[in-house]
């Protein structure tokens, strides 16, 4: 299996390749009101409006902020396909659309992952994030934890229901 490896908080999470659209650099965003922390707004992605979550708030990491009189590192948005979406009608349509936009802190490329090398999420796990994942594998040199996201379930995040409509 194919993955895009990329970093938020300080943690190594890849999600499949086939499950994402495009990568861009972060851009400026439309902020919203009234919507929780982890949604960091709206961008438009030739001609199409994409919502942008944070991950780190998502997941309820502490941020990467910058030191006082630091600029933060240039930031990535991984745009997740819009077949994902549980209700999609027509999913061959679909998979050509955006669903969402993921806020990373670094993209780290793509790596294979062999179906041995994955375990399931350990059972100390608190059972909210475990859920987001389908497994860990250990990636590196030294060798660390890859969180292997699962993008419908965090797609389908409760958190995220009362912001959910029907795609058109």
């Amino acid at each position: 299996m194919k993955l895009l490896c990329f970093h938020v908080a300080g943690q190594d999470f890849g999600v499949p390749i086939a499950a994402v659209k495009e990568t861009i650099a972060e851009r400026p965003l439309t902020r919203l009101f009234l919507v929780p922390r982890f949604v960091c707004g709206l961008i438009n992605l030739r001609g199409e409006v994409v919502a942008i979550l944070d991950l780190a708030a998502l997941l309820g990491l502490p941020s990467d902020e910058p030191a006082r009189g630091h600029r933060r590192e240039a930031r990535n948005m991984i745009i997740l396909r819009a077949n994902l979406l549980a209700g999609v009608r027509d999913a061959r349509h679909a998979a050509n659309r955006p669903a969402a936009g993921l806020l990373v802190d670094r993209l780290d490329g793509v790596r294979d992952l062999e179906p041995s090398e994955l375990k399931p999420p350990p059972p100390t796990l608190a059972a909210e994030p475990a859920g987001y994942l389908d497994g860990v594998a250990s990636a590196g040199n030294p060798p660390r934890p890859l969180l292997l996201l699962s993008p419908e379930r965090v797609l389908g995040s409760p958190q995220l229901t009362p912001y959910r409509r029907e795609m058109r």
